[in-house]
């Protein structure tokens, strides 16, 4: 029986096959690759095992897995293959994110965004939805935290976000939170009837699967004139449970919004006990 342990659903991204070094894992069957030394045995599960964490669509704000992941992908960084060297710049973007200094945080986005345009010289024919995301998550986290940028070279860098995220979800029209992240664009550029097609799109592939999207597509629809809509969207943002730090600040901004600008009451809000 031939090894599986990259094969993972819809939560993976497309080409893990092809991974060079983990060819060998995916090549040998389990009792071949029992016959390999230790050493090499551990090498290919660690390396399986990061590759496995650093597919799905979801955020990894766990540091412990982000540090192991580094440190394995590192050691395969100089070859040449797209679907390793993305997964070294989410890596990197992962621990800018959750980093509290200023300087660590630029470090490391400099150095994301060096191994995602690698990714993206080199990507297959087919395309590389991860290094387009990713390269697009980067840029964007950059403009936020590099106060050097030229304010001429801002627009041009805004519009490369929004072409790969365009790309991403041409590629790997499955993501939800590629979707998210091109209605963030628009979002931010005031555009909230295109905006509001991408967050409808990421709800349709996965309903629920994050407060930030149903929090900025309520946005939307208040922006829009769609009151009752804005309310019903806001609220359902504010009680979903949060999976991450970006889900659990949407979470108390669609409760700001709803009592402060909408004058809903508390109590209307909240979940309704069973009781």
């Amino acid at each position: 029986m031939f090894r599986r342990a990259f094969s993972v659903g819809a939560k993976l991204a497309t080409g893990i096959a092809s991974v060079q070094m983990g060819a060998a894992a995916v090549a040998l069957t389990d009792k071949q690759l029992g016959k390999k030394p230790e050493y090499y045995k551990n090498a290919v599960l660690s390396l399986e095992s990061a590759l496995k964490h650093l597919s799905t669509y979801q955020f990894i704000e766990s540091e412990e897995k982000l540090n192991e992941a580094q440190t394995i992908l590192t050691k395969v960084a100089d070859i040449e293959n797209a679907e390793i060297l993305w997964r070294l710049a989410r890596v990197l973007a992962e621990k800018a994110d959750l980093t509290k200094s200023a300087d660590e945080k630029k470090k490391l986005l400099k150095e994301a965004a060096g191994y995602a345009k690698k990714a993206l010289a080199i990507e297959p024919s087919s395309g590389c939805a991860g290094a387009h995301k990713w390269y697009a998550i980067i840029i964007c986290q950059l403009l936020h935290v590099d106060t050097k940028v030229p304010k001429n070279k801002i627009a041009d860098l805004k519009a490369d976000i929004k072409k790969h995220l365009h790309r991403a979800t041409e590629i790997d029209p499955k993501d939800p939170f590629a979707w998210y992240l091109l209605g963030r664009h628009y979002f931010e550029n005031k555009d909230y009837k295109e905006a509001i097609n991408h967050f409808e799109k990421a709800e349709g592939l996965k309903s629920k699967f994050s407060s930030a999207n149903l929090y900025y597509l309520g946005e939307c629809q208040r922006h829009l004139g769609k009151k009752p809509d804005a309310i019903e969207t806001l609220k359902a943002a504010y009680l979903l449970q949060s999976k991450n730090k970006h889900d659990g600040k949407a979470k108390s901004e669609a409760k700001r919004i709803l009592l402060s600008t909408l004058k809903q009451k508390v109590e209307d809000i909240e979940a309704k006990s069973e009781w």
